[in-house]
C-alpha cells in the first residue's frame, strides 16, 4: 500500500494522548527555560571556533555530524538550531513516556518537561552550533530502546538507529542502555511476571548495543582509513573501542560514583546546589525504595528468581547510566550525563507503577500513604524542573553578561592599536602572554554552578579570540606567533596590558608588528 502524506497524517491521530502530554511538557518547559538562548546569540569559546561548522566531525568519530549540517546548515544559528533539538527533545520525551508506561497526564508532562530543562540540555545549547545534532543523536538512542522493546525485526532497526546515533555524538549510549535495562527491571516487579522471558529479552538487549557499538567503531575505522586520519588523545578518542581490565574496576566505581553521590557533590554538573542535590536524591531514593517494596512483594508472592534478577538489574542501572566511563578514560562533561535524567524519570514510573496496584478496597491507612507518595514524587520533579529552569536562566545570564565584558574589553584594545602612532591596516598584530589576566577587566562569573555547564570558565583571552575579534569586533587582520617576539629585548621591557606602552610597533626582520603584552 502505498505510503501517502494523507496516511501519514492519519497515523498522528494513533499517538497517545499520554504521549502527546509528554511533547508539550517538553515544549512548554524547553521554551521557558531556554527560549532567552534561543532568541539570543551568546558564544561560548567552542561556539565561536564553530560558528561555521557542525564541530570535529569524523576526527572525533563523529563523521554523521556532516549530514546533518548538509540538511539544516552549518551555521551556528539559535533560533533555528534550537528550535529543532527542542522538537528532537519533545519527539523523544514521547518515546520515553511511552517505553516507561506512564499513563498519568500529569505524570507524562512533569517527564517531558525535566526532560527539557535537564542541565544537559543547558549545556547542549551552549553548543549550539551541533544542538540539532545531538539531540538527534539522544532521540535515535531512544528509538533504538523503544524499538529494542517490540522484539523481532525491529531489533535490527535498533542497530541502526545506534550506529547513527553513536555516529553524531557518543555519550547518549547510556540512554539506550539504561531505558533497556528500566524496562527488564519494570517486567522483573510485575505480577505474573516470568524470568526465561525477561532473561533471553535481556540477551537480545546487550547484543543489540554491542551490534550497534560493533557496527559504529567499524564504520569510524573505516572512515579514518579512508582518510588517512591517525586519531589523538582528545576525550580518550584512541582508545575508543578497547577495554583496560586495569582500568575497569575504577571506571566501575565511577559509575556508582556518579549515580550515588547526588546528596554530596555536584556530580558532573547535574547537582551544583545543596536544593538540588536534596531534591535530585529525594527523586532518587523514592525510587529506589518504591523498586524495594515492588521487589519484595515478589518475595512475599514465593517469587525468588524474579525478584533476584530485579536486584541484579538493579545494580546495572548505575553502570547503564554511567556507560560513558567505559568508553572516555578522560574527561566527562555535563552533556554526556544526560542519562542521569533517568532518577527522575524512574521515580515517576515506579510512583504510578505502584499507586496502579492499590486495591480496590484498601484501608483508608493504604489510601492515604498512596496519595501522600504520589503528592511527594510530583512535588519532587515539578520543583527539580523548576529548579534547572531557573538554573538554565541563571547560566545564559551569566552567558550575557560575559559576552557583553569580552566584547567591550576587545573594542577598547582594537581602538588602542589603531591609534598608535604610525598603525596602518596591514600591520599583523601579535598577542604576547594571552592567557595572563589583566586585573583592570572582571572575572568570569566565577561560580562552580555555572562555569562547566556552558563553558564560561575561559577567561577573557582563549583560543578563540581570533574569532571574536572577527565576527564581533569587526576587527579582522593577520594574527602572527607569538614565541617568535616574546624572546625580543623590547617586547620583554614592555609592561603588561592596559599599562602604558604595552601596546608598540615593534620591527623584526624589518618586519613592522603591533604588539599587545598581557
Amino acid at each position: 500500500m502505498e505510503y501517502t502524506p494523507e496516511r501519514f497524517a492519519a497515523g498522528l491521530k494513533k499517538v497517545s494522548r499520554q504521549q502527546w502530554w509528554a511533547f508539550a511538557g517538553a515544549w512548554a518547559a524547553g521554551l521557558f527555560a531556554h527560549g532567552y538562548m534561543l532568541a539570543n546569540k551568546l558564544p561560548n569559546h567552542d561556539d565561536l571556533s564553530c560558528f561555521w561548522t557542525k564541530g570535529a566531525s569524523y576526527t572525533s568519530g563523529r563523521w554523521a555530524l556532516d549530514l546533518v549540517g548538509w540538511l539544516d546548515g552549518s551555521f551556528s544559528m539559535p533560533w533555528m538550531l534550537g528550535l529543532t533539538a527542542l522538537l528532537l527533545l519533545s519527539v523523544g520525551a514521547m518515546f520515553i513516556v511511552d517505553i516507561l508506561r506512564l499513563k498519568s497526564p500529569l505524570f507524562c508532562g512533569l517527564a517531558g518537561a525535566v526532560l527539557a530543562v535537564f542541565p544537559s540540555v543547558i549545556s547542549l545549547f551552549a553548543y549550539m552550533f551541533a544542538s540539532d545534532a545531538y539531540m538527534l543523536s539522544f532521540l535515535l538512542a531512544v528509538l533504538c530502546a523503544w524499538l529494542c522493546g517490540r522484539g523481532g525485526w525491529y531489533r535490527l532497526a535498533a542497530v541502526g538507529c545506534l550506529v547513527f546515533s553513536l555516529g553524531l555524538y557518543q555519550g547518549f549510549l547510556g540512554w539506550a542502555a539504561a531505558l533497556m535495562v528500566y524496562t527488564l527491571l519494570a517486567r522483573c516487579l510485575e505480577e505474573g511476571a516470568e524470568v526465561k522471558p525477561v532473561f533471553v529479552d535481556g540477551l537480545w538487549d546487550v547484543g543489540v548495543l554491542a551490534a550497534g557499538v560493533a557496527g559504529y567503531l567499524g564504520v569510524t575505522k573505516l572512515i579514518w582509513a579512508a582518510a588517512g586520519f591517525t586519531p589523538g588523545e582528545y576525550q580518550g578518542i584512541s582508545q575508543m573501542g578497547r577495554i583496560d581490565p586495569a582500568l575497569l574496576p575504577q571506571q566501575l566505581w565511577s559509575c556508582y560514583s556518579l549515580f550515588f553521590n547526588t546528596f554530596r557533590s555536584p556530580t558532573e554538573g547535574v547537582c551544583t546546589t545543596a536544593g538540588l542535590r536534596f531534591l535530585l536524591t529525594g527523586c532518587q531514593w523514592l525510587a529506589i525504595l518504591l523498586i524495594a517494596a515492588a521487589a519484595a512483594r515478589q518475595l512475599a508472592r514465593g517469587k525468588w528468581l524474579q525478584a533476584a534478577l530485579a536486584a541484579l538489574l538493579g545494580l546495572l542501572m548505575p553502570i547503564a547510566i554511567g556507560i560513558v566511563y567505559l568508553m572516555n578514560s578522560g574527561y566527562v562533561h555535563t552533556l554526556m550525563v544526560y542519562p542521569m535524567c533517568m532518577i527522575p524519570l524512574v521515580a515517576l514510573a515506579q510512583c504510578e507503577s505502584w499507586d496502579a496496584k492499590r486495591a480496590p478496597d484498601a484501608k483508608a491507612m493504604q489510601n492515604r500513604l498512596h496519595t501522600l507518595g504520589r503528592w511527594a514524587c510530583v512535588c519532587l520533579v515539578a520543583l527539580l524542573a523548576g529548579r534547572y529552569a531557573r538554573q538554565a536562566n541563571e547560566a545564559y545570564l551569566c552567558l550575557q553578561v560575559n559576552h557583553s565584558r569580552r566584547l567591550s574589553y576587545w573594542t577598547t584594545v582594537v581602538t588602542q592599536i589603531k591609534s598608535l602612532p604610525g598603525y596602518d591596516q596591514w600591520l599583523p598584530v601579535v598577542f604576547i602572554n594571552e592567557s595572563g589576566w589583566d586585573r583592570s577587566t572582571p572575572g568570569v562569573w566565577d561560580s562552580e554552578e555555572f562555569n562547566d555547564l556552558v563553558g564560561i570558565r575561559m577567561p577573557v583571552h582563549t583560543y578563540s579570540d581570533q574569532q571574536f575579534l572577527e565576527l564581533y569586533a569587526g576587527f579582522c587582520t593577520e594574527f602572527l606567533e607569538p614565541a617568535e617576539y616574546a624572546g625580543l629585548p623590547e617586547v620583554q621591557a614592555m609592561p603588561p596590558y592596559p599599562a602604558s606602552g604595552s601596546i608598540r610597533i615593534v620591527e623584526k626582520g624589518g618586519v613592522l608588528a603591533v604588539v599587545v603584552k598581557f
